[in-house]
């Protein structure tokens, strides 16, 4: 992975990815962007701009979406990351 840049737009393709995969997890097939910000302490509109690829991530973002769903940050932040994300508690 380039340490320069993130691709946000593969970034926010996989961000997706993962809600939709939380939501179902736990028995919310229908988890949206607002919900899931709550979930992890960010604003619905700090959230919409990860996943719509228009800004890049905090730390401590990344860090609590870590801690929430158990997603692998390798995968989520390096576009050459193959396979499928992780399993979610």
């Amino acid at each position: 992975m380039s340490t320069d840049t993130i691709d946000l737009g593969t970034l926010g393709k996989r961000l997706a990815r993962v809600r939709r995969a939380y939501g179902e997890r736990i028995d919310l097939p229908k988890l949206g962007r607002t919900g899931f910000a709550s979930l992890l302490g960010v604003s619905a509109a700090a959230y919409a701009s990860y996943e719509h690829g228009a800004a890049e991530p905090t730390v401590a973002f990344l860090v609590a979406l870590r801690n929430k769903t158990q997603i692998s940050l390798d995968w989520l932040l390096d576009p050459n990351q193959p396979g499928r994300n992780r399993q979610f508690r």
